[in-house]
């Protein structure tokens, strides 16, 4: 969902640097934060900050988010757009997202997007780059790997479709450019999330 479907970097930056000064901890770099922004919010901060409590600094970071920060979040261009023109394919959609239930949620009623399956962080044991999220997807639309592409911005979404045995689809509208992506060997890099229309 982040840096596919929504543009919800400079919020993520914003929101994770408020918190540590609210919280009075040494606030993080924008590569520091690049880091582990694939991961779920109470482990990335787990990774950020090992001696305090990963739920205490979620919590602020996500009341930052969906109040403080929460109109820097915006539509990744024509997402919407292509979700439905996928839909109108006749495809199943899946969104496969490290957010929390609650936030995706909200997010998909802001934007509207057409959705079939919403699998969040609580979803799974394990997170990307491990394929359990994506396979646990697949089961849910009763779809397989030869089946199903699978669209993301960081390396670890290419690495963990790539061991789902998917097609991977590099999107370089989150913080990663077309180098970094290409370094773990996606099917196809776009700059445009519409882009995947040309290959379905």
């Amino acid at each position: 969902m982040d840096g596919t479907l929504i543009d919800s970097s400079a919020a993520i930056l914003s929101s994770v640097k408020e918190a540590a000064r609210i919280m009075g901890l040494r606030i993080p770099t924008d590569t520091e934060i690049k880091a582990i922004i694939h991961l779920p919010s109470q482990l990335s901060f787990r990774v950020l900050y090992p001696d305090k409590d990963p739920a205490e600094f979620d919590s602020v970071f996500i009341g930052l988010m969906r109040s403080k920060f929460r109109n820097m979040i915006k539509e990744v261009p024509n997402a919407k757009q292509t979700l439905e023109s996928i839909r109108e394919k006749g495809l199943k959609i899946g969104i496969v997202t490290t957010k929390d239930r609650a936030s995706a949620e909200e997010a998909i009623r802001n934007f509207q997007f057409p959705y079939d399956v919403l699998l969040t962080a609580e979803g799974t044991a394990r997170t990307r780059p491990d394929p359990e999220p994506l396979l646990k997807a697949m089961e849910l639309l009763n779809s397989s790997s030869s089946q199903t592409f699978y669209c993301g911005d960081t390396p670890q979404d290419i690495v963990q479709g790539r061991r789902a045995g998917v097609i991977t689809i590099g999107l370089t509208t989150g913080l990663y450019s077309k180098e970094e992506l290409e370094k773990e060997r996606p099917d196809f890099v776009f700059d445009k999330l519409d882009a995947v229309l040309r290959i379905l």
